[in-house]
C-alpha cells in the first residue's frame, strides 16, 4: 500500500538526514580566543547533588577551592537522606561555599537548581555536576565571555577514560562537540546549553523564569525556551569542563535511556520551535534527535506487525535501508573513528527507543545517578528492554515472513542485532 511505502521512505529520510547533518556540522576549526580578560562580575557556582559518594564531593570541594578568581561562591544543593548529607557536612570547605539540603526535594533536579538560585549572589550563575573538574582560570574565561553574550555552553571533556567504553564514549563526547555544538554555532543554528557546562547572567535566567521543575531534560527544556525567548546561547571552546565516562554498558544504557525520555518528554513543547522557520525546524529536530534516530526502524517495525493488512514494497525497504546504511557509514567516515563496537549502536538505538516512547508516554521514571567509581562490570548482562525489543522485532519479523518474506528477514536480522548488547 502507497501509505506504508510513503511512511518507510520519510522515516528513512529523516533518520538519515539527520545523520548526514551530523557529519555536515562536523568542523575541526577551532573557536579561539587570543587572551582572557578577567572580569569583576561576582560569580555563584551551584552543584546538584543526590546519592554522591562523599569523595567525589572531597574532589569537587578541592578543585573549585583553586579558582582563580576573587569574587566567585560555591553552592551545593543536597537532595540526600539526613545520613547521606550529615556526612557530607563533615567535609572540609572555604568559607564561600555553601551546602545545604532541601527538606522537600520537590522538582527533581531543576528544583534543586532554583533553590540555588535562591541563594545565589552572583550576577553570573554557573551550573555544573558532580563529577565536574576545572581549570584554575576557569572563572576568567567564563566571565569574559558573558561580558558579551548572556548565555554560555562550554566544552565538555571526558577525562581520563580507562576501559574501552570509556574511550569510545569520549570519541562520541569529543565528535559532538565539534558537530553538534561548535560546528552549528559556526553555522548560525541554535545552541543548547549542556547542564553539565552551563553559564549565564543571573538577570537572564530570572528573566525567562528560572529552570522549569519537574522535567527530565532541564537543560534540554530551558534551551528550547531561551531560543523561543530570542536569548542566543553563545559556545565556547577555550573554557572547558571536565567529566567522567560511565564505567559499564548498564550505566550507558541508563544513561542514554534518560536522555531519549527527557526528548520525549518535551515533543510537544520542543515542536515549537518551527514557528522560527528553518533555524527553528532545525532546532526541533535537534532537540527531538533521540527519537529521530530509530524512527526508521521503529516504522520499519510497524510495517512488519501491519503486514497481514497492508502490503509494503520490498523495493522501498531495500532502497530506505540502503540509503540509512550509506548515511552511517558517511557519518562513520567523516567522524574518524579510531575504535569501534557494535554494541555502541544497538545499545543506543534500544535505550532511545525505550525512553523516547517512554518520555511520550509520560511514564513514571526514578532517577538514578550515574557511578563515578569503577564497579566490577557484568560482561553478560543484557538489559531487560533489550530483550523486549529485540523479541518485538522478532514477533514482527515472523509475522512479515507469512507475507512478505524478505521484509521478515530484515526484520529478524535487527532482532538478532540487537542482541549483541552485553
Amino acid at each position: 500500500m502507497f501509505f506504508i511505502d510513503a511512511l518507510i521512505i520519510l522515516s528513512a529520510i529523516l533518520s538519515s538526514l539527520w545523520v548526514l547533518l551530523q557529519a555536515f556540522y562536523f568542523t575541526r576549526k577551532e573557536i579561539t580566543c587570543k587572551h582572557h580578560e578577567k572580569g569583576n562580575s561576582s560569580v555563584s557556582i551551584i552543584v546538584a547533588i543526590k546519592d554522591e559518594e562523599p569523595s567525589v564531593i572531597k574532589e569537587l570541594i578541592e578543585n573549585l577551592s583553586s579558582l582563580n578568581y576573587e569574587n566567585y561562591e560555591v553552592i551545593i544543593i543536597s537532595d540526600d537522606k539526613e545520613e547521606r548529607f550529615r556526612e557530607l557536612s563533615t567535609l572540609s570547605r572555604p568559607p564561600n561555599f555553601k551546602l545545604v539540603r532541601r527538606d522537600l526535594p520537590r522538582g527533581r533536579k531543576a528544583g534543586a537548581l532554583n533553590y540555588g538560585v535562591s541563594l545565589a549572589k552572583g550576577d553570573i550563575l554557573v551550573f555544573l555536576d558532580a563529577e565536574a573538574r576545572v581549570d584554575p582560570d576557569f572563572l576568567v574565561g567564563v566571565s569574559h565571555h558573558l561580558a558579551r553574550s548572556p548565555a554560555l555552553s562550554l566544552r565538555l571533556r571526558v577525562r581520563d577514560p580507562k576501559n574501552k567504553l570509556q574511550r569510545l564514549y569520549s570519541g562520541i563526547t569529543e565528535f559532538s562537540m565539534n558537530s553538534l555544538f561548535r560546528g552549528r554555532y559556526l553555522k548560525g543554528l541554535p545552541v543548547f546549553p549542556n547542564g553539565s557546562a552551563f553559564a549565564i547572567r543571573s538577570k537572564v535566567l530570572r528573566d525567562v523564569g528560572g529552570w522549569k521543575e519537574g522535567i527530565v531534560a532541564e537543560d534540554l527544556e530551558i534551551g528550547i525556551r531561551l531560543y523561543m525567548e530570542g536569548v542566543d546561547v553563545e559556545y565556547v571552546d577555550d573554557v572547558i569542563v571536565e567529566t567522567l565516562a560511565p564505567y559499564s554498558w548498564k550505566d550507558l544504557f541508563i544513561q542514554l535511556k534518560r536522555w531519549a525520555y527527557g526528548s520525549g518528554q518535551l515533543l510537544p513543547y520542543s515542536l515549537q520551535m518551527a514557528k522560527k522557520g528553518l533555524r527553528g525546524i532545525e532546532g526541533a529536530i535537534y532537540a527531538n534527535q533521540w527519537g529521530v534516530y530509530p524512527v526508521f526502524l521503529v516504522v520499519l517495525l510497524i510495517a512488519g506487525l501491519l503486514s497481514p493488512l497492508f502490503f509494503s514494497s520490498v523495493y522501498t525497504w531495500i532502497g530506505s535501508l540502503s540509503l540509512f546504511l550509506i548515511s552511517t557509514l558517511v557519518f562513520s567516515v567523516r567522524s574518524n573513528t579510531k575504535e569501534y563496537d557494535i554494541r555502541i549502536p544497538t545499545l543506543m538505538i534500544s535505550a532511545f527507543i525505550i525512553g523516547y516512547i517512554s518520555g511520550l508516554m509520560k511514564t513514571g521514571f526514578n532517577w538514578k545517578v550515574t557511578p563515578k567509581k569503577e564497579v566490577s562490570e557484568d560482561e553478560t548482562w543484557i538489559p531487560l528492554e533489550v530483550n523486549l525489543v529485540s523479541f518485538i522485532f522478532l514477533g514482527s519479523g515472523l509475522i512479515a515472513m507469512q507475507y512478505e518474506f524478505l521484509q521478515g528477514c530484515i526484520l529478524l536480522i535487527i532482532s538478532l542485532i540487537l542482541l549483541v548488547i552485553p
